[in-house]
């Protein structure tokens, strides 16, 4: 809490306990005269006030107590310095009810003892200025409940250091409830007027409408916050990315408990604290306890839909990258394949065009493969083909892109090269370390080099260019073998 509504609150208090004292000390003549009639009222005022009623759903729904209801009802049937007590009495036992943090308690039990006691005072005023008992009744109910309404904008606008959101639309929504509860309450209060001890007859059908209002706004708050919840499901597994699942799950369950200071982290709840664990339990879902309103269900139900269905929704990621995973990958080699060759070399291109620099590309196709296939059998190829990938994995740096194209084509994603020269130095330098390496397997490698964006701007055009060298080298080696050859023009096979 901030200071300055910390000192707000402190006020407030005092000017509750001020005017508290001094309303006890002016009704005691009527409380010892009718201590019975103050007892029924006091009695009806409270079932009035424990009967919420929710019309409408979510963002436009209007909420009820029927406090303007028991306003009427007490200041027009007993004096108002007793009347601003039974309310006060009333809404100090609703207060002890709720289920939220002592800071709020004690704010809602001073802001409804100063609003009880300006609508003493200004039935007081009005009946000595000699306007009807009912008019003044209305008017003093009025005041009640718009100066407890004054009081919570006030506290929360200097809590936030602006003012409530929505303003507009709820001062709206309060003066429609304000009034059918005022009119409500000139209808009722004249069937007490003339014999107030004989309210205790209406208390049984208060004591029913409280029980039914009260369940009525539990499945409201509940089925509101079963649609919340759909929301926030449907949300997270839109989310096929781990770290939009968790941003998806911080965001709605801030919204659904915006009180609760809800936070992700890596260890289980704290003293004061309730949390659930999220997917195999390394991240929890935290909330502080206590903030739940009356009629809501406890954070635990909350935090319990949301990680359930949070569960679900990183399990789907997972899911979907293990799928992009596998359409990415060469089944045989482990290597990514041609599709993901290709986004990775438009991502290169498109950061050599920004950054500038250059990306060079090996292609790399096996000599003698298909005389392996046709003598040893598919299987002994395939085994060739896996024993290629784990030279390349081996010559090659952690920062470069190795793929298999198709068959016992290769490709070698070189980053961070100066230009042509190295990156024909690098490719002679793999050559020789996989040919040694598989020196026993009777086969050689051919090698086409191409440098991005110079020889391709696109990820077509670089690959076609690197393919045209390989098959001028492959032809270059195939001569060799037929004839001596300088390494001089296999070299320049390499450039095109």
């Amino acid at each position: 809490m901030h200071a300055r509504s910390r000192a707000f609150l402190c006020l407030l208090v005092l000017l509750a306990t001020a005017t508290l004292g001094i309303g006890v000390w002016r009704a005691l003549p009527a409380m010892q005269a009718a201590a019975s009639d103050v007892a029924v009222v006091t009695a009806a005022v409270a079932l009035l006030l424990f009967s919420p009623v929710t019309v409408g759903r979510r963002a436009r729904a209007a909420y009820m107590t029927f406090g303007e209801t028991a306003g009427v009802l007490a200041f027009a049937v007993l004096p108002p310095a007793a009347a601003a007590l039974a309310c006060s009495a009333a809404a100090l036992g609703l207060v002890l009810t709720l289920r939220t943090s002592a800071t709020n308690r004690l704010f809602n039990a001073a802001s409804s003892v100063t609003a009880a006691a300006a609508g003493g005072l200004t039935a007081a005023a009005l009946q000595a200025s000699g306007t009807g008992v009912l008019t003044a009744a209305a008017v003093a109910a009025l005041v009640f409940g718009a100066v407890s309404h004054v009081l919570v904008v006030t506290f929360l606008s200097i809590e936030r250091g602006r003012l409530v959101p929505n303003f507009g639309a709820g001062l709206r929504q309060l003066a429609a409830v304000e009034t059918a509860g005022t009119v409500l309450g000139l209808a009722v209060a004249p069937l007490l007027m003339p014999n107030p001890t004989e309210g205790w007859r209406l208390l049984p059908l208060l004591l029913v409408l409280a029980v039914l209002s009260r369940r009525q706004a539990q499945l409201a708050a509940e089925r509101d916050l079963l649609d919340d919840l759909a929301v926030a499901t449907q949300d997270m597994h839109l989310s096929l990315r781990h770290d939009e699942v968790v941003d998806a799950l911080h965001a709605h369950a801030a919204r659904l408990l915006p009180r609760s200071g809800v936070t992700i982290r890596g260890e289980p709840p704290g003293p004061d604290q309730v949390g659930v664990p999220v997917g195999d339990g390394a991240s929890w879902l935290v909330a502080r306890s206590g903030v739940a309103q009356v009629g809501v269900p406890t954070e635990e139900r909350v935090l319990s839909g949301l990680a359930t269905a949070a569960r679900h929704a990183l399990e789907n990621a997972r899911l979907h990258r293990r799928v992009e995973e596998q359409a990415r990958t060469d089944a045989l080699t482990g290597l990514p394949n041609r599709g993901a060759l290709v986004l990775h070399l438009d991502r290169e291109l498109a950061r050599a065009g920004r950054h500038g620099g250059h990306v060079g590309l090996v292609f790399l196709d096996l000599d003698g493969f298909k005389a392996v296939n046709d003598e040893q059998g598919h299987e002994a190829g395939d085994a060739l083909l896996v024993e290629l990938a784990g030279h390349l994995r081996t010559a090659t740096r952690t920062e470069d892109f190795v793929a298999r194209l198709a068959g016992d084509e290769f490709c070698i994603v070189l980053t961070g090269v100066s230009g042509q020269p190295e990156c024909v130095r690098v490719a002679e330098e793999l050559r020789a370390a996989v040919e040694q390496g598989m020196g026993t397997a009777g086969v050689g490698v051919s090698m086409g080099v191409a440098l991005g964006p110079e020889d391709g701007a696109d990820p077509a055009a670089l690959l076609h260019a690197a393919d045209l060298r390989m098959y001028a080298d492959k032809a270059v080696r195939s001569r060799r073998r037929t004839g001596p050859r300088s390494s001089r023009t296999e070299t320049d096979s390499l450039r095109g």
